[in-house]
């Protein structure tokens, strides 16, 4: 089966197995918006790639797509749904410190105690000239942004991050205050997800 446009391979609560399914919502209005900011398309990250779904679009835009996608269930569809070349998947978790985190097969959600993830700053891996970074990790955002200072402070990225509000309010919060003292402002919010430009 061909996946183009927005048909992907799956596996989330209710499949057994990966499972091809046609015509995805893959927050494209999201992403179309906060590529819309974007001024320069060498490098971008995707942090939290899940099957790909974002991944697709920014192939096709950028010239390089660093992904970070820790859960082996996702990176089975990852792997069938994404066959572009100027895209590297890292089977990692990003936080503030080098640690273990726990995630169930057919769950997005890290869970802080030790467990069968490794986890990574994104600092570690030296990425430069990055114009864009995604970000949704589903109560991971504070730590990923601590852990990936260096890599915003030398790049000034466009930043498209989850901010649940309802559901994580400290953790947004913290995210806010930590883009601000950083220069950022915050520009759109389209649904749960916020656009942050450096001043």
């Amino acid at each position: 089966m061909i996946t183009t446009n927005n048909n992907f391979w799956v596996l989330y609560g209710q499949h057994t197995k990966p499972t091809f399914l046609e015509n995805q919502r893959t927050q494209s209005e999201q992403r179309n918006t906060a590529l819309e900011y974007v001024k320069r398309w060498e490098n971008c990250i995707d942090v939290g790639s899940n099957v790909g779904m974002w991944t697709r679009e920014l192939a096709n835009r950028f010239k390089k797509v660093y992904c970070f996608e820790p859960n082996p269930n996702f990176i089975e569809c990852f792997n069938k749904n994404i066959t572009e070349s100027n895209v590297e998947l890292f089977k990692y978790g990003l936080s503030d410190i080098e640690h273990t985190a726990s995630q169930g097969k057919q769950s997005t959600v890290l869970n802080e105690s030790p467990g069968n993830v490794i986890c990574k700053t994104l600092d570690s891996f030296n990425l430069k000239n990055i114009d864009f970074i995604k970000i949704d990790v589903d109560g991971f955002e504070y730590k990923v942004l601590c852990g990936a200072i260096k890599t915003i402070k030398e790049s000034n990225p466009t930043i498209n991050i989850e901010m649940k509000s309802d559901k994580r309010r400290d953790i947004v919060v913290k995210c806010r205050a930590f883009l601000r003292e950083l220069g950022y402002n915050r520009i759109s919010r389209v649904k749960h997800d916020e656009i942050w430009l450096k001043k």
